[in-house]
């Protein structure tokens, strides 16, 4: 038995609550918000003393805002926010930032070439918005909506009781030094790279060996003049000119507030295990980087971090469950790090939910590991192989040479006419278009496909659509109905005989989610539909709201974008989860409407993990499977 178990508790305020969260950053506040949303209490606690100052992830994709818009949040983050288009247009390469302009390239959908598909893909659009801003407006949502939230909180340690299933976790405030005991039905570790929960209860990591040490200079800055010309997300600046200390070979700029407050990243030589170098020492590499003596810098914070290569193999147990940094960790290239964490939670959420309602089995969070697992996998790869084609670049333009003079050479040869020069450009213009699965990867940000008991995909006789290449995957949006994908995007408009200005359009994603079962269905299913849905809703006390799509129905497909996506006949029926991932499609619907009512009855209680909604050789807890940007489960970090 361990110290706590064997303490005097007699004296120790007691808590009971449904959930406990442990964290309050993006995966821990957020869960907050998506189950307030359900009208669930709880509880979050963190031992920081506030939301963090560090501005930390800076990309909000698409999806991690179609979850904020779900809840009523995302008007109040994008007031925070700043557009992709207007300030982080271009990813450059320069020798400072005042300095001789190596490349630029798009960044995330402001390619014309590509603007079509980002605006396809969504009805939200991309932004850039700090952690430092987002999580206040998470936590102020979750704590409006019922969770009770502890700053200079932390967790001491937590025991399952078998029996009942309840989880004991002791806490303690670190101001008064009070242990609480709290008692939850449920707790969920958002507790970070360093995860207590995930050590405690002993998830297998896979944990590859790391990458080099970086530091995040957080300054002021005001780099204005600079900027007109030139709004870009990241500034790669190398300074060939200069002695490069181990501490930064090269740095990173990232606005933080346009154009004012900056995230300077020294990256360290890959070599280094620690940095032991001063303020002064950093400030003039950072000011070096710049390249404008007139450009005054207040240094705000630092940071030194380490890049990591890790992932959970398993995300629960009993009734805790991990998500975020806790089970997936890695450097913050293709910005995958804080919507994953986002995206967990909202996936965690509506199960949970739904469980502590009554609607659903326990089993149903079993489900939660089956479809997130992949996924974490899948971007702890991804961006660590986006970071060794960083590297790749990097030694292109000689930055890993110390010598001055062979990185001059290397330079030089830009301009030569010569085979090495030609020879030069090649391989760089190689490095920089490779890097086009971090500045496009709309694929890599949206092709989930969620494979598990929750999922109905026995109709389904042809594999999940997908692209040839794994490079194609990643660039390009795989839009589908088959079971286990996101509802397909499409605008819908509004019918009304009135005259005068047209009713705002509406998306497919907008009529599903919102805490309940969704039917999309065509001109003549509207009746069929309603019908078997109030026969599953009166069996099983799930809502299921049935909309029609057509000339004269609930919503007119002006675009016919989604006719051409729908993948069922017109009477047919797309069967979407609070999610707003496909549980199931019904092609062409059963004759008799009874008999359809009975389909959707027991496709509705099979995802929802009651077991007499299993179909012969299914069982609750099977291994993972999942389909990750194209792949089954995601490729393996390489």
């Amino acid at each position: 038995m361990t110290m706590l178990e064997t303490e005097d508790r007699s004296g120790w305020p007691v808590i009971d609550v449904d959930v406990l969260i442990s964290g309050a950053g993006p995966a821990g506040a957020s869960l907050g918000c998506f189950l307030a949303s359900y009208g669930i209490k709880g509880m979050m606690i963190s031992h920081t003393s506030s939301t963090t100052e560090i501005p930390r992830a800076n990309y909000v994709n698409m999806a991690a805002f179609e979850c904020l818009r779900d809840i009523g949040l995302e008007y109040d983050a994008r007031k925070a926010a700043h557009s992709v288009s207007e300030y982080m247009t271009f990813q450059r390469i320069c020798k400072s930032m005042a300095g001789e302009e190596i490349s630029r390239a798009y960044t995330f959908g402001n390619d014309p070439r590509r603007r079509g598909d980002y605006a396809e893909a969504s009805p939200c659009e991309a932004a850039s918005l700090p952690q430092s801003r987002l999580e206040p407006i998470l936590v102020r949502f979750a704590t409006q909506g019922g969770f009770q939230n502890r700053f200079n909180t932390k967790l001491l340690g937590f025991t399952q009781d078998e029996k009942s299933g309840r989880v004991e976790s002791v806490i303690e405030d670190l101001t008064t030094k009070q242990k609480i005991l709290v008692r939850s039905k449920y707790l969920c570790g958002a507790d970070g790279a360093g995860s207590r929960i995930v050590r405690e209860l002993q998830l297998p990591l896979r944990d590859l060996p790391g990458g080099g040490l970086s530091i995040n200079l957080l300054v002021e800055a005001d780099m204005s003049h600079l900027m007109k010309t030139s709004p870009g997300l990241l500034h790669i600046l190398t300074r060939p000119d200069k002695p490069q200390p181990y501490f930064g070979l090269l740095g990173i700029a990232r606005s933080v507030k346009p154009w004012t407050e900056w995230a300077i990243v020294l990256i360290a030589h890959p070599a280094t295990t620690k940095i032991t170098a001063s303020e002064a020492e950093l400030m003039s590499r950072a000011k070096e980087l710049i390249g404008d003596d007139n450009i005054e810098l207040k240094l705000k914070s630092m940071a030194i971090w380490k890049t990591n290569e890790c992932y959970a193999e398993q995300y629960s147990k009993g009734n805790v469950h991990c998500l975020g940094d806790a089970v997936h960790r890695h450097p913050p290239h293709n910005g995958l790090g804080s919507n994953t964490c986002i995206q967990d939670a909202f996936n965690l959420a509506w199960k949970m939910a739904y469980v502590l309602k009554g609607y659903a089995d326990p089993s149903l969070l079993s489900t939660y590991n089956e479809e997130r697992q992949p996924i974490g996998r899948y971007i702890v790869g991804r961006a660590n192989d986006t970071a060794r084609l960083h590297l790749t670049l990097y030694k292109t333009l000689g930055l890993l040479d110390p010598d001055i003079e062979r990185k001059s050479q290397v330079h030089a040869q830009f301009e030569e006419d010569s085979p090495e020069g030609d020879e030069r450009r090649t391989a760089f213009r190689k490095a920089i278009r490779d890097l086009e699965e971090e500045r496009q990867g709309l694929g890599g940000e949206m092709n989930q496909w969620y494979k598990s008991p929750a999922v109905f995909q026995d109709d389904e006789i042809e594999e999940p659509p997908t692209l040839p290449t794994e490079h194609e995957r990643t660039l390009h949006h795989i839009e589908s109905t088959y079971p286990g994908s996101r509802i397909p995007h499409a605008w819908l408009g509004v019918p009304t005989k009135q005259v005068g200005p047209r009713p705002a359009m509406v998306s497919t994603r907008d009529l599903s989610g919102h805490g309940r079962f969704t039917i999309l269905t065509g001109i003549g299913g509207k009746s069929i539909w309603a019908s078997a849905a109030d026969r599953a809703s009166v069996e099983t006390g799930v809502e299921i709201k049935v909309y029609a799509i057509g000339w004269g129905q609930d919503y007119e497909d002006t675009f016919f974008s989604w006719f051409d996506k729908r993948g069922v006949a017109e009477k047919g029926a797309v069967f979407v989860r609070p999610d707003r991932t496909v549980a199931w499609r019904c092609k062409t619907p059963p004759t008799d409407e009874l008999a359809c009512g009975d389909k959707l009855t027991l496709v509705l209680k099979r995802v929802l993990g009651f077991k007499a909604g299993l179909a012969n050789g299914d069982h609750v807890g099977s291994p993972i499977s999942g389909f990750v940007n194209g792949s089954v489960n995601g490729d393996q970090p390489k």
